[in-house]
């Protein structure tokens, strides 16, 4: 491990402390609010309390988008891509829960689910290139094999499922730019390091999940996981990107 890594990994594993700090935080409501909303959502999965989920899910994302506006002061037009962000996020959530959310079989209702995240993905993607962020050969090369290799697998189940392929390019996309973080974008956006692998987990658990017997322990784990995965890259790609669009504005 090179000296840069090192120092980069020690900066990324402070990062990620101080915002496991910021949620337990009860001097502010939005981390408590978001750590609430996760675990409600948790529990509603692995209890398959559809009225709990419909309570909390929907929250999960704008609780982070709070977290991320309250570190400091962003631009306008930093703002409105990170509101529009969490916007396409929240919207996709919706549209999957009340659609039978991870069991869902409706190509329609995923790939309608997979747009509205895809709205968000750009608007996110834009703002990182807006704060400096740059593809870096090595995360684009192994981003690449894996889009290639979940499209292939989703387009050899039917041509329908070309969507789905495509929305798992935008995302491959999205995850290797955010993992071209490095030290010179500032010190709380290195958890982009971390954003990115986690949504791409995320998303590939949910397509796993279809394929479980419903109400089967094996099923409910993984809509946990789903949900971890999820929020956890929900939060660390807002705050990352807020912290990243807050140091490069800090020099210009």
């Amino acid at each position: 491990m090179t000296t840069t890594t090192r120092a980069f990994a020690a900066t990324l594993g402070q990062a990620l402390k101080r915002r496991v700090d910021s949620l337990i935080d009860t001097s502010r409501p939005e981390g408590p609010a978001f750590l609430a909303a996760a675990g409600g959502t948790e529990i509603a999965k692995a209890a398959q309390f559809g009225a709990l989920e419909k309570l909390c899910k929907p929250l999960i994302v704008p609780a982070a988008l709070a977290i991320a506006m309250r570190e400091g002061r962003l631009s306008a037009a930093d703002t409105a891509l990170l509101s529009a962000t969490a916007a396409g996020y929240t919207t996709g959530d919706v549209i999957l829960m009340l659609g039978g959310g991870h069991a869902s079989r409706s190509k329609g209702r995923l790939i309608a689910g997979a747009a509205a995240f895809g709205v968000g993905h750009l608007a996110i993607g834009s703002l990182m290139l807006r704060s400096g962020l740059r593809f870096k050969p090595l995360q684009a090369a192994v981003h690449g094999v894996v889009a290639g290799g979940a499209g292939a697998v989703l387009l050899a189940e039917g041509k329908e499922n070309a969507p789905l392929a495509a929305y798992g390019g935008l995302l491959a996309t999205l995850s290797a730019l955010a993992t071209s973080v490095d030290r010179s974008h500032g010190p709380a956006a290195s958890v982009l390091a971390v954003a990115g692998p986690a949504f791409l987990l995320s998303d590939g658990l949910i397509l796993v999940r279809r394929k479980a017997e419903g109400g089967s322990l094996s099923a409910r784990a993984l809509d946990v996981g789903v949900i971890d995965t999820y929020a956890t890259a929900a939060l660390l790609m807002l705050t990352g990107t807020a912290a990243a669009a807050r140091f490069a504005g800090s020099g210009r």
